[in-house]
């Protein structure tokens, strides 16, 4: 399967916040080659990860505490959210909301 990708705009925010974050300590290189890592994987092999909530699932990003959640569409994944693993639970999402 070689989906395609679309980032929605509140998960291109989490990136850049995560960016941010690891810039000072050199190491948003390294996360963003981690993340794209991970995109890959979800456009190839999208149903290697779990679903976690209804038909959201969660890719974790190697090396760093960030996971990805997404959902299938047709013919493309669509990634809803970057989230740190220790953020709170309860601002992961749990349902499509594009916005």
């Amino acid at each position: 399967m070689n989906l395609d990708l679309f980032v929605l705009r509140s998960a291109k925010r989490d990136i850049a916040e995560a960016d941010a974050y690891y810039a000072p300590y050199g190491k948003a290189d390294a996360f963003l080659a981690a993340l794209d890592q991970v995109f890959m994987q979800i456009t190839d092999r999208p149903l290697m990860y779990p679903i976690i909530y209804e038909d959201v699932r969660r890719a974790l990003v190697r090396r760093f505490p960030y996971s990805v959640f997404f959902v299938l569409e047709r013919t493309r994944a669509v990634v809803l959210a970057v989230h740190h693993q220790h953020r709170d639970p309860a601002s992961r999402p749990r349902r499509r909301e594009f916005r």
